[in-house]
């Protein structure tokens, strides 16, 4: 009967590990030798971030978009050799690590406690985050001016770490989507929307109604980079390397400029 018991107690115990993805300790070559086996990466990305990346009709477009384009071409001969997986700030760290990607491309800020469970790139991105509202909208001009307001933010992103943390008072209303956190703005059901500040300079552009004030906070110390499983890093070293090359040929410079207009100092690392 005892033995029985050790017997069951195991077969549990596998498909306890099966079921919720608990894996061994990955090599710090698997994910790169996986997508060069396989010909194509695949890589979670953002669908409704411009100009960083978001959707063109059907077609994937936008700063972090063209650059994977170039780094396909550099390691798998092709720049279409990618398949993009949509991934939002609350979703994307969870199909990184059941490996529903072979990481993340998607604005993700490099911060200490997310280096404790992650592997990051080099960075390629600079921003801090702003507060964008209605042209009409009155007497908000500031962080402060956000305290008793509701304001629209993403969750797990570094606006509401950083709202929750300097404007305790204001109202948060969490939404997963631009459009929809845009919408929200717009109806009046929320006063701001606070957001990384490169998002919301592209926002601005395209939606003329609204607009971004006061200045963009912690800018130039947000860094943003690829994001790897821990421990299996050598996609984001490769990455780094790129990254390195983009900004001695000047490759980066222009990709930049092609979507910010003359505005890329703000945004490059």
């Amino acid at each position: 009967m005892l033995n029985r018991s050790r017997v069951a107690f195991a077969i549990c115990a596998l498909f306890a590990l099966t079921t919720f993805g608990v894996q061994q300790p990955l090599r710090a070559d698997d994910a790169l030798a996986t997508i060069k086996a396989r010909g194509k990466m695949i890589v979670g990305v953002k669908a409704d971030y411009p100009p960083f990346g978001f959707l063109d009709g059907s077609k994937n477009v936008g700063i972090e978009i063209d650059l994977l384009h170039m780094i396909a071409k550099d390691l798998l001969g092709k720049e279409d050799a990618i398949e993009f997986v949509p991934v939002v700030s609350a979703n994307r760290f969870q199909f990184l690590n059941t490996n529903k990607v072979d990481f993340l491309f998607s604005t993700v800020t490099i911060t200490a406690a997310r280096k404790l469970v992650i592997d990051f790139s080099a960075p390629y991105m600079k921003s801090g985050w702003g507060i964008m509202v209605r042209r009409s909208t009155p007497n908000i001009n500031d962080a402060a001016d956000l305290a008793g307001k509701t304001v629209v933010v993403v969750p797990g992103s570094t606006g509401e770490a950083a709202l929750k943390a300097q404007v305790p008072t204001a109202n948060l209303l969490r939404l997963p989507q631009t459009s929809e956190a845009l919408q929200a703005v717009t109806q009046d059901r929320a006063q701001a929307f606070v957001q990384d500040a490169a998002l919301l300079y592209g926002l601005e552009r395209s939606n003329p109604g609204m607009k971004v004030v006061g200045p963009s906070h912690d800018d130039g110390d947000v860094l943003i980079g690829a994001a790897c499983r821990k421990g299996d890093s050598a996609p984001c070293d490769f990455i780094s390397k790129e990254i390195a090359k983009f900004t001695k040929n000047g490759s980066l410079k222009k990709v930049y400029h092609k979507w910010l207009y003359g505005a890329e100092s703000r945004f490059m690392p």
